[in-house]
């Protein structure tokens, strides 16, 4: 009988060890399946001053866990966009550079359904200077170049030419852009800063697309669908998006009648803008609600978006005295008020694109004297078009493709000189320190900053 007895008792100790065994197995298994497949910028890299903070999860998550569990040091504001399980923290001004920021996920942070992390998720990356893309024509067109600091030599990255137009990806990673294929379509197409491993990023056939606008993971572009035959022309232009994870594209709105091109995400990501030549208007889509607001321009150019999203700066064209006429507007989404720049409106030159610094505090734009049209003038100024100052003047010189870097404190630029048959397009630097520019690359069009 005794021995019956240890029988039981090794039995029923056996099964508690399994119970205890089978109860922390439970226990831990609620706690370690979320899981984190990637951070961006990576660990230990050198990251652009406009990057976005990335975590990729495996799984569904809580969103306000994830943001309550969220910091970054030193202190950044922004805001975050969520796509599917990837988060993108987007500051609201750019990173300092040369700093070094420190991103910590804490642990507890809950997915979906309640599973956490049971460690914090620590990584650090230092901002580097900035460099400059920019388009050099060749005998049979454009190829893309970079230089991945100011003082580099430039560097091929297409490779070939046929080159149409490009964007740089806002962590300064990789650069998209259009090429005219054997078919007379124009496809899109990636390539790292670094070069060298340009591939095919969407197959448009016959189809041309370009204009391509990049943030949060998302790719806005313009599409104009080819005709059904050689006699026909090509359809009107149309606003489409691509999924660079599924490679899935397609039409930002439903309803076909809608037409548009050249489309612009905001700073964060939250409203798509675009021109609407049929209507002569800017469209400035809500992507969370699908509001849209309609600003009134002949211009044919989107505006320049404030740091904030919250307003844009845009000009129109009007006709006095019968001749037309540049000026610059306000376009304030909040109270969907559009009002003149300047109090009042000068009417004595034209003003037209004005660039928005990403601070907020500046504006550049251009100034053209109404009796000499072939020379212009960049003027700085304040946000409040308060007063004005001449940054760049060349006689006989036009400007274009001018942006801010990202501590406001410089402006790259676009320069041809008329007048000379050896005249070739340039790219310029604006320093506000010095108040004056100097020379980055020759035989350089349509720069770009290379954060």
């Amino acid at each position: 009988m005794s021995s019956w007895r240890a029988l039981d008792r090794t039995v029923a100790g056996v099964a508690l060890v399994l119970l205890a065994a089978l109860a922390l197995v439970l226990w831990r298994g609620d706690r370690v399946s979320v899981t984190i497949v990637r951070t961006a910028p990576a660990a230990g890299s050198q990251a652009a001053a406009t990057a976005p903070i990335v975590i990729e999860f495996g799984q569904r998550m809580n969103a306000a866990s994830v943001e309550q569990n969220f910091s970054i040091e030193p202190a950044v504001e922004g805001k975050f966009v969520w796509s599917d399980n990837t988060v993108y923290f987007l500051p609201s001004q750019p990173l300092e550079v040369g700093a070094q920021y420190t991103v910590t996920l804490a642990r507890g942070t809950q997915g979906q359904i309640a599973h956490e992390l049971l460690e914090d998720r620590v990584f650090s990356f230092e901002v580097r200077a900035p460099g400059v893309a920019f388009l050099r024509l060749e005998p049979s067109g454009y190829s893309l170049w970079a230089m991945p600091a100011l003082d580099a030599e430039p560097v091929q990255l297409s490779p070939g030419d046929g080159v149409f137009d490009f964007t740089v990806a806002s962590d300064g990673e990789s650069l998209i852009f259009s090429v005219v294929n054997e078919e007379a379509g124009i496809d899109l197409w990636t390539v790292s800063r670094e070069g060298g491993d340009a591939r095919l990023l969407l197959d448009c056939g016959v189809d041309r697309c370009f204009g391509p606008s990049q943030r949060a993971g998302r790719i806005a572009y313009t599409r104009v669908l080819a005709p059904m035959t050689p006699a026909e022309p090509y359809g009107p232009p149309r606003v489409w998006l691509y999924d660079p994870k599924s490679g899935s594209t397609v039409r930002l709105h439903a309803d076909s009648q809608k037409i548009g091109f050249g489309p612009s995400w905001s700073p964060d990501g939250q409203r798509l803008a675009y021109f609407d030549g049929g209507n002569g208007r800017l469209v400035v889509l809500d992507m969370r609600t699908g509001d849209e607001v309609h600003i009134p321009t002949m211009a044919g150019v989107v505006g320049s978006w404030a740091p904030s999203g919250e307003y844009m700066l845009f000009f129109d064209t009007l006709l006095i005295d019968g001749r037309p006429v540049n000026q610059v507007y306000r376009a304030n989404f909040a109270t969907q008020d559009v009002l003149p720049f300047f109090d009042p409106q000068p009417l004595d030159a034209d003003y037209s694109g004005p660039v928005v610094s990403p601070n907020g505090e500046w504006v550049a734009l251009k100034v053209r004297d109404l009796e000499n049209l072939a020379s212009e003038q960049l003027w700085i100024l304040p946000a409040d078009g308060a007063y004005a100052m001449v940054a760049v003047e060349e006689s006989g010189s036009l400007y274009s493709k001018y942006l801010w870097r990202s501590d406001s404190q410089a402006l790259l630029y676009h320069r041809l000189t008329l007048g000379s048959a050896e005249s070739a397009p340039s790219v310029w630097l604006w320093e506000r320190s010095r108040n004056a520019s100097r020379l980055l690359a020759e035989e350089a069009n349509q720069p770009l900053w290379l954060p």
